[in-house]
């Protein structure tokens, strides 16, 4: 490991973080938790695969037990409660700060005696919002510049002040941990503890960018390539070969676009161009099955 070039106190920033940290025994897996907010502990949803109850594990070694509220395996997230937490919350940072290449940060786990652990290191990549390869969302990604030491997984991820900057995970990049950011883990945790599950839009329709003729005029758009009989879209009359442009009168180019636009419950407006001639259908958003993506 490197040494730390930054004139923090860094211990006690390590210190200060721990306080917020509990380690995860599960049956599989051995990884972190953070208090997220009072009695609200977030970590990686690949800890916790079929799990019920979670043994969280105290600074003092001591186990109680957590009753997990939801997973979402699109973002690698999960919330546990546990009422009788007397552990304060992490402090995070603005949703908005600026991680940049070469920032110093650590992340902080707990083993199974309780002590502390924790890992140093330096943010090795950055860029805007992306996409993981099950859909979900992450507002912005933050990759570490190495992988994740057993136990770190779920751990919170902070800059040398020891201000968190979101939740590691290992889900998305074989040599490479993740951060996901607090925006995300904020979004997510809302939806975990409302529904237990993040709510994606589903139609029913497999599509792809292309460049069509819409009353005579150019422009961009989804070429509709398959439509399933159950679905909302099929049940609103849309058509294999039919073409979306807009979405609530706002164009559709991407299936980011697509995606976005699609609100669980919603009824939307959307015009496709058929043959070239304008159409406009009326389709009323379900939430996506498990098995299905769009």
């Amino acid at each position: 490991m490197n040494a730390d070039p930054h004139p923090h106190p860094l211990p006690d920033s390590v210190a200060q973080l721990a306080a917020s940290v509990v380690g995860l025994a599960t049956r599989r897996h051995n990884g972190a938790g953070v208090v997220w907010r009072p009695g609200v502990v977030v970590t990686s949803a690949s800890l916790l695969w079929r799990a019920s109850q979670v043994a969280l594990v105290l600074p003092d070694g001591e186990q109680v037990q957590a009753e997990l509220r939801g997973i979402d395996v699109a973002t690698d997230l999960a919330a546990l409660t546990w009422p009788d937490s007397a552990l304060p919350a992490a402090g995070r940072v603005a949703a908005d700060h600026a991680a940049r290449v070469g920032d110093f940060v650590f992340a902080v786990g707990r083993e199974a005696s309780g002590l502390t652990q924790a890992s140093f290191g330096h943010i090795g990549l950055v860029g805007g919002e992306w996409r993981s390869w099950r859909g979900g969302r992450v507002e912005q990604l933050i990759r570490l510049d190495g992988g994740l030491y057993p136990g770190l997984v779920g751990a919170p991820v902070a800059t040398a002040a020891g201000q968190v900057l979101g939740i590691a995970s290992s889900a998305f990049s074989r040599h490479h941990g993740v951060v996901l950011p607090v925006a995300t883990v904020d979004r997510v945790l809302d939806a975990l503890l409302a529904h237990g599950r993040v709510l994606h839009g589903y139609v029913g329709i497999a599509v792809q960018p292309v460049r069509a003729t819409l009353d005579g005029q150019a422009t961009d758009g989804l070429l509709v390539s398959s439509v399933a009989d159950d679905g909302p879209a099929a049940q609103a009359g849309l058509l294999v070969g039919d073409v979306i442009v807009s979405i609530g009168g706002q164009p559709v180019g991407s299936l980011d676009d697509l995606r976005a636009r699609l609100q669980v419950g919603a009824t939307v407006a959307v015009r496709v161009a058929r043959g070239g001639v304008g159409q406009d259908l009326a389709i009323v958003v379900a939430e996506r099955p498990a098995s299905r993506c769009r």
